[in-house]
């Protein structure tokens, strides 16, 4: 039987950062089996944080087409299951099966490292968004029982689902990085969960004991910003996919040392291309990764250049077992995970 699946393609509109990364592989996984039918609803270009036009659109989306709209088009595209993969759904049953992901309660957990705005939509929404869905889809475990935890969901109506890495992370780099010193590089947003500033120190202190590394950062427009104080900080912005696998293979080590992680994507996509990763030993991260990276603790500067220290002088260990650990995670296995979610609701 082919399912016919309404795939909410809001999140198109957001930066290009975790969940329209999700929502692109995801999708793309799914119509490579054959035996699902995707249909991406309220889709659109990506608008430009700050701006008016991105205002009015936010408000659309939380004010009309997630309570309500949004539903009446997927029921009108004869869909068996409406599939919601970011941080926004339905607040009320209705007659087609909701599916939700929810890849991280950041703003329950730690609320004062969020915006004001999806602190607020959080506390307001997100609580019965779980309640509301048939089936709610977690990246890890670790947000499985948060999501239990705190929100009361039932066990039997959450499913982990965790994310892939695409191939092209494992292929052959070619090319130099866009940076020709030796460097510590971090992938992501500049929002305060992100740790950047204990980072920062880190190298620092990394530098302060003889290695020459810079810092180098890396990632999609969104909400919150750091302003580094030394002229050891290398800021690319966005970069393009090819820049990004330039970047990871050339690293002397990816450096994720967040406050909480549902997942942590770029420490798989950093092991496949070949970098040692060190993490915070916090949140999903330390189940992501599953040994084959050097854990710290978030909140310890020292840990941390401790960390980059062993990274880099066991850089051969680390990577081999950063391979393998990759390689344990395809889209293929995301989508055969979320294809038995939908199926037993049809």
């Amino acid at each position: 039987m082919t399912l016919r699946i309404a795939f909410d393609a809001t999140y198109q509109r957001q930066p290009d950062g975790g969940i329209a990364r999700y929502g692109r592989q995801l999708t793309a996984a799914l119509r490579a089996r054959g035996d699902v039918e995707v249909i991406e609803i309220g889709g659109g270009p990506t608008q430009k944080r700050g701006t008016l036009r991105r205002h009015f659109i936010t408000l659309g989306v939380d004010l009309v087409w997630h309570p309500a709209l949004g539903r009446v088009r997927a029921e009108a595209t004869g869909a068996d299951i409406y599939h919601c993969p970011g941080l926004r759904g339905p607040l009320t049953h209705g007659r087609i099966p909701i599916v939700v992901t929810i890849h991280d309660l950041v703003p329950w957990l730690n609320p004062e490292l969020m915006s004001p705005l999806t602190r607020g939509h959080a506390r307001l929404a997100q609580r019965r968004m779980a309640r509301v869905a048939d089936r709610v889809l977690c990246n890890s475990q670790d947000t499985a029982n948060d999501v239990e935890r705190l929100f009361g969901v039932p066990a039997d109506r959450l499913r982990v689902t965790p994310l892939g890495v695409n191939p092209t992370f494992f292929e052959p780099v070619l090319g130099a990085p866009p940076v020709d010193e030796p460097y510590v590089l971090f992938i992501g947003s500049e929002q305060p969960r992100k740790n950047l500033e204990r980072l920062e120190e880190a190298v620092a202190i990394l530098r302060a004991r003889g290695n020459p590394h810079v810092l180098v950062t890396a990632g999609a427009d969104s909400w919150g910003r750091v302003d580094f104080g030394d002229t050891f900080v290398r800021k690319l912005g966005k970069v393009s996919d090819d820049e990004l696998r330039r970047l990871y293979a050339g690293a002397a080590c990816l450096a994720i040392p967040s406050l909480h992680e549902g997942f942590g994507l770029p420490a798989l996509e950093a092991m496949a291309a070949g970098a040692p990763v060190v993490a915070a030993n916090t949140g999903a991260l330390p189940e992501v990764t599953g040994g084959a990276a050097v854990l710290v603790d978030p909140l310890d500067v020292e840990d941390i250049a401790g960390g980059l220290e062993r990274a880099i002088s066991e850089r051969d260990t680390w990577i081999a077992a950063g391979r393998r650990r990759a390689a344990e995670f395809t889209w293929a296995r995301t989508a055969e995970l979320t294809m038995s979610a939908y199926r037993e609701l049809v």
